[in-house]
């Protein structure tokens, strides 16, 4: 089963339920409430290369007008209107977007939206899985996309959502490939000739994430290991995760994310049987490096999920705070 998220205001005092939806979304903006009643339902599933929420959402707006430089946000969001109005103010490019309506942000830009009795659908798309999808990112920011054009990308991403429940991470990319070839559908086609060359990086990419699946036990998962693996030269492998910090930090932070999801779920683990799992080496290994990534000890983060059991808010801003690490 996919890892989620889930939050609802319903039978929340109105204050109350502000707080505790604010707090959740703590690190990806800043939410303000606005006149009316506030009304919030979100589910969210964490896939490889994106995020995905379905959300109802009123009388409150979302802000990255201040905070774009500080949080390090790299990603594109997809927002896909089912029902009500989505109001774009400040720097967001686009005034409103109504049923069937795509709106494209980029959170390196600042934006701040408003929600008005609105039913959404929101992707958070890694920025590679962009760039393979439509080649080149500029003008997107604010753009919206309107029927008939939106069809059947929302069709798409309306399956996803319901069938979220029931998936798990094996097709993940399966699913990456349709968001690459079905992106553009809603925009025309792709946005530079560089579209091809960047879709045959995204499948080596995706490549090396399955060896990674596979090898993820093998200590001596090496970037040599890796490109004879997948059989491509050590300088293109390098060259493919260059931006992302080299191609070691990348399949150290694929063994801690591993780490952390497993350490989310009640069967508990022993830390030595972690490390070992997920060619840490050692319990004590494990803990250095889940300190450095994470900054928090793998013993206390245990024992907050362990409180935390059953608090829809305080698991949700744990794990979208994760997500959002996996992501950018």
């Amino acid at each position: 089963m996919k890892e989620a998220i889930g939050f609802s205001s319903e039978g929340l005092a109105p204050d109350r339920a502000f707080a505790d939806y604010r707090q959740l979304y703590a690190q990806g903006a800043d939410v303000l409430r606005l006149d009316g009643p506030f009304r919030a339902r979100v589910t969210g599933w964490r896939f490889r290369h994106m995020l995905l929420f379905d959300r109802h959402l009123s009388g409150m707006a979302h802000a990255r007008e201040e905070r774009v430089t500080a949080d390090g946000f790299d990603h594109i969001v997809l927002h896909h209107v089912l029902a009500g109005t989505l109001i774009g103010q400040g720097r967001s490019g686009f005034e409103r977007a109504g049923p069937g309506d795509i709106v494209f942000l980029d959170t390196r830009r600042g934006h701040r939206t408003e929600a008005h009795d609105l039913h959404l659908i929101t992707v958070s798309i890694a920025r590679d899985l962009a760039l393979a999808a439509l080649g080149s990112l500029g003008a997107l920011h604010g753009l919206v996309v309107h029927a008939p054009d939106t069809l059947i990308l929302g069709e798409f991403l309306q399956m996803l959502v319901r069938h979220a429940p029931t998936l798990d991470d094996r097709h993940d990319g399966a699913f990456a490939r349709a968001l690459i070839e079905l992106l553009p559908t809603a925009l025309g086609g792709p946005r530079d000739l560089g579209v091809e060359a960047r879709r045959q990086d995204h499948l080596r990419r995706e490549a090396v994430e399955q060896l990674i699946d596979r090898e993820i036990a093998n200590r001596q998962l090496t970037g040599a290991a890796i490109a004879e693996g997948v059989g491509v030269s050590r300088a293109t492998l390098y060259r493919l995760y260059e931006r992302s910090g080299g191609i070691a930090g990348h399949v150290r932070r694929r063994r801690i994310d591993a780490v952390r999801r497993a350490l989310e779920r009640p069967e508990e683990p022993d830390l030595a049987q972690l490390a070992e799992t997920y060619g840490l080496g050692s319990a004590g290994a494990l803990s250095r490096a889940f300190q450095a990534d994470q900054g928090i000890d793998p013993a206390a983060y245990r024992a907050r999920v362990r409180q935390d059991r059953g608090d829809p808010v305080e698991t949700g801003t744990r794990r979208w705070n994760g997500w959002m690490n996996e992501l950018d």
